[in-house]
């Protein structure tokens, strides 16, 4: 019993020692890549930039290739998005070097679960966005990719299954940003990743949205707490009938005019406000496009994301944490205070 009880202790004492010298190691590789980011990010020249870029990317590889890295939290990189799944699943690294034209490329490698293995894999992504005809459409994977720095990541689960969802920017050139919803998966049960996919309510041939607009602009694309109206109540409200057969303008756009209560649901969803060209004509020209004002959004159902037309962006004090259908319907109902929109209570 006693040289059982040696052993497990030498076992342990073993174990930590090899995850000592791994996180000691890393943390030496990590220390050698801080003065490398700020290279890529404040290096005069494009030279210098992509050069420091190369040495990056080929000593963050090396880094996530080593046993136990995934649970290095790599605090020193903080100007690389690093996103982790709840669920531990995977990681996702991305950043981009900007040229002197004004041009961004996007850079980044995904670490993630091989479930018939049990290991974490690394796969680095290489940015084809300027090959990719039509974005809106294209299923991509880690060596075609639609390139973006990610600041987001929604993992939601539907049934047995779980879905994630990446929110990104892509700096794009001197004349138009872009703001992407990218959905991701990891084929059959490897860890190889795909980007892209069929999950947006009756777009069947969507595998993610491209918001592309002028670079002087504004534009909000975030998973928030929201309010919208429930447009199933609203057709059996006879005054908005009313109003819909007499073709008047909505009572409900004044930000004064509170909606209807019993129409008006307060969950969490992706909201971004509408874009629209500057001036009539240029309906197909990105660089022109602005903020409308109005503010749409997606809400995710049945493992898919419902297009929701006129969110009501008026929580002053969004509370956090909140997941879809948290709540019995009819336990909680919005509370509208003029010029302040309106203000969760509980009965």
């Amino acid at each position: 019993m006693k040289r059982i009880i040696i052993i497990f202790f030498v076992c342990i004492l073993s174990f930590i020692s090899t995850f000592s010298q791994s996180n000691q190691a890393m943390k030496e590789l990590e220390a050698n890549m801080k003065p490398l980011v700020d290279l890529v990010f404040d290096a005069p020249t494009d030279n210098e930039r992509f050069n420091a870029n190369e040495k990056l990317l080929v000593n963050l590889e090396e880094v996530l290739s080593m046993s136990k890295s995934f649970s290095y939290s790599f605090e020193g990189l903080k100007r690389i998005s690093i996103l982790k799944s709840p669920d531990n699943r995977f990681r996702i690294f991305t950043w981009a070097v900007i040229a002197q034209d004004g041009t961004f490329e996007n850079f980044g490698f995904v670490q993630s679960l091989n479930e018939n293995s049990g290991e974490y894999e690394v796969y680095k992504l290489t940015d084809r966005s300027e090959e990719i005809f039509n974005p809106n459409e294209a299923k991509c994977d880690n060596a075609n990719w639609f390139g973006a720095v990610y600041y987001d990541l929604i993992q939601l689960k539907d049934q047995d299954r779980t879905y994630y969802t990446l929110l990104g920017f892509d700096g794009n050139s001197i004349y138009t940003k872009r703001k992407i919803i990218e959905p991701i998966n990891f084929k059959g049960r490897s860890s190889q990743p795909e980007f892209g996919a069929s999950v947006f309510f009756k777009e069947r041939d969507r595998k993610r949205f491209v918001f592309e607009y002028n670079p002087e602009t504004s534009f909000v694309l975030k998973w928030d707490n929201q309010y919208y109206e429930n447009k199933a109540k609203q057709k059996n409200n006879p005054i908005s009938a009313f109003f819909k057969r007499t073709n008047t303008p909505n009572i409900q756009a004044d930000k004064n005019v509170p909606p209807d209560p019993s129409t008006v649901i307060y969950e969490q969803m992706i909201v971004y406000e509408k874009l629209e060209p500057m001036y009539e004509g240029m309906e197909n020209m990105p660089q022109f496009f602005v903020g409308s004002g109005f503010v749409n959004g997606f809400k995710f159902e049945r493992g898919r994301w419902r297009f929701i037309e006129g969110v009501l962006p008026r929580n002053d004090n969004p509370k956090k944490g909140l997941e879809p259908k948290r709540k019995r319907e009819g336990s909680e109902q919005p509370m509208y205070i003029p010029n302040k929109g309106f203000k969760k209570i509980t009965k």
